[in-house]
């Protein structure tokens, strides 16, 4: 793995995360109290995009399915539970998982040297 830089705490803001890439894997990263974290933008379920999940308290939601992802560690908090944003009863939750079981996101330790960030990629 290579020490690959993301961005700069300039191009991190409160409260929303900055897609990037690192050796061609996108990449989301964010700013929780004090700390940078990253992880992959691909959620496992389906493997689409997080980017333009909703971002608060450190959690990333899944803007496809609601599955939540904490930003800092990738552990998954809740799985399959909205479709594009509409609620689902437990029922249709085992439907739309297909079968599939929860799975963190990979995660990423984010170091800074001055105002760069990097991670090993």
């Amino acid at each position: 793995m290579a020490k690959v830089k993301i961005a700069t705490t300039k191009d991190i803001s409160a409260n929303k995360v900055l897609k990037t890439s690192a050796n061609g894997q996108s990449v989301i990263v964010a700013k929780v109290g004090d700390k940078h974290c990253a992880i992959a933008n691909k959620c496992p379920h389906l493997g689409l995009p997080l980017a333009k999940g909703k971002f608060e308290n450190g959690v990333i939601t899944c803007p496809f399915h609601g599955s939540k992802f904490e930003i800092c560690t990738g552990k998954n908090v809740e799985w399959v539970d909205s479709v594009v944003g509409i609620p689902l009863p437990d029922f249709a939750k085992k439907i739309v998982s297909m079968g599939k079981s929860s799975t963190d996101v990979a995660s990423f330790t984010v170091t800074q040297e001055g105002e760069d960030l990097f991670i090993d990629a």
